[in-house]
């Protein structure tokens, strides 16, 4: 019996072609997919473009005997589709003949880079951050006619970079109204409005700003007092009960000229280590349950002063009442979004929460340092000032 055998020659040109075919298909499969991830990065992640903003729209230098401050922040909007990284903020300012006078940065250098200083830096595609003005005291003597931003921002762990710049030119602002300190006595702002202050620090990004249509810092330039004894301090024990605290019951006087625009003292004070009847989502509703009970004064001039965390049913005036500096209006309480008893006091630009915070610059007052005690005709105060009022 005979049979047909293939040549094995045949047989291994056969397997040749056939590793030669699946190499083929292989490297024109990789080349496929490198020239996939190529685009990709070419014409998906390309940075930006990005868009800057600052607010308020009006921004006012607050000048003071040592610094002048800026109290502003930047909106910054990635308006591309891939996530952006804030790696450098550069400002230099100018002087009104447009030469340089400073230029400061802070960036991604070193252990622990500067940059770090700013949180939430890394922006979604689409999305937008609020950042708070990273460069907020000058010394007295710096021109600050007109200061630009530079943003430098990069997607992250990638080279792909974008920038933007944002010009602000602020100005002095200068109070209409003549003001006083709304206590007598010794006081310390406990909690002003400086950079790390919790009135300064409103993100209006933030998702609970947004539910509650926050959209403006209405305390933006707002001072927590709480009258003291002789050392400066603001409770007696432990402070373990409203009455411990200096302020509770303390009477509280206008702080200038106008009409009452708004008086409440139905809202029931807050108890220390007791109940807390503050509720945040009432502010949908009553956006001034913010303060609790607060007396409202318009100084006829755009400027409008809010005293607010006051005692319950301790108003001396009522709306329409037109009264004068000094004149006594209400007692300290803490009413409202208030965990201890002060006043909460802010000059502001109108009557609701869509109002934006003014600085104030308060008359006749004592500023105490250490031994040393200041005579002050005229100026601002801030966090930790311990004065003393007449």
């Amino acid at each position: 019996m005979s049979g047909r055998v293939e040549p094995m020659t045949t047989t291994h040109t056969r397997r040749t072609k056939s590793l030669f075919a699946v190499a083929i298909f292989a490297l024109v499969a990789a080349l496929i997919h490198f020239a996939i991830v190529a685009w990709q990065r070419t014409r998906l992640k390309t940075a930006g473009p990005v868009r800057v903003t600052a607010q308020p729209q009006q921004i006012w230098i607050e000048a003071g005997n040592a610094a002048q401050s800026l109290n502003f922040d930047f909106l910054v909007a990635n308006k591309g589709n891939t996530p952006l990284a804030i790696d450098r903020i550069e400002v230099i300012a100018y002087d009104a003949a447009d030469k340089p006078v400073l230029r400061r940065f802070i960036d991604s250098n070193g252990f622990a880079p500067s940059i770090d200083t700013v949180p939430g830096r890394t922006i979604a595609a689409g999305a937008q951050v609020l950042v708070f003005n990273p460069f907020h005291t000058f010394g007295p003597d710096i021109e600050l006619h007109r200061l630009t931003y530079k943003f430098s921002l990069s997607i992250p762990q990638e080279e792909p970079e974008a920038s933007a710049t944002v010009t602000v030119e602020p100005r002095v602002y200068r109070s209409k109204t003549a003001l006083s300190l709304p206590v007598r006595g010794k006081m310390l702002i406990h909690d002003g409005h400086d950079f790390y202050a919790h009135h300064r620090r409103l993100n209006t990004e933030h998702p609970v700003a947004k539910e509650l249509g926050l959209g403006q810092n209405f305390m933006r330039y707002s001072l927590d007092i709480n009258p003291t004894d002789e050392q400066f301090e603001p409770f007696a024990n432990t402070g373990a009960k409203n009455q411990d605290w200096y302020a509770w019951g303390k009477e509280l006087y206008a702080t200038g000229d106008g009409i009452v625009l708004g008086a409440v003292a139905a809202e029931p004070d807050n108890i220390i280590g007791g109940e807390n009847f503050f509720k945040s989502e009432d502010i949908k509703a009553s956006p001034m349950k913010f303060y609790g009970n607060y007396v409202l004064i318009d100084h006829g001039n755009g400027e409008y002063s809010l005293l607010g965390h006051v005692q319950k049913g301790s108003l001396f005036v009522k709306v329409g009442d037109r009264v004068t500096r000094g004149q006594k209006v209400a007692k300290i309480g803490s009413s409202g979004s208030s965990n201890n008893p002060h006043v909460h006091y802010e000059l502001r630009t109108g009557t609701e929460l869509k109002a934006e915070g003014l600085p104030a610059t308060f008359q006749g007052f004592l500023r105490h340092l250490g031994a040393k005690v200041v005579a002050v005709e005229a100026g601002s105060v801030d966090t930790g000032d311990m004065l003393e009022s007449r």
